[in-house]
């Protein structure tokens, strides 16, 4: 992982780079704070259940989840910043 990219009550963005068979891809790991209860892993989990039902490009598109053990985790692509404007005109 690069560098920490956010925070918030549950947990820390953080931008770091996945080796595909294609190159190099830049993307966000959304991590828990370790010791979140349980009930906030399920709600984590389940948007990521979400986000993996998506193919858009102005949706996060999921790449993987660690799900064992803490601390619970989700990959996901980057999206490039943009007013939100420009996304929908």
């Amino acid at each position: 992982m690069k560098e920490c990219i956010g925070s918030g009550e549950f947990g820390k963005v953080y931008r770091a780079v996945w080796e595909t068979p294609y190159g190099p891809e830049e993307v966000a790991i959304k991590v828990l704070k370790t010791g979140t209860s349980e009930e906030d892993k399920v709600k984590f989990l389940q948007e990521a259940a979400i986000m993996a039902q998506f193919r858009h490009p102005h949706i996060v598109r999921l790449l993987g989840a660690v799900t064992v053990d803490e601390p619970v985790g989700v990959c996901g692509s980057v999206l490039v910043r943009k007013a939100c404007l420009d996304c929908i005109c």
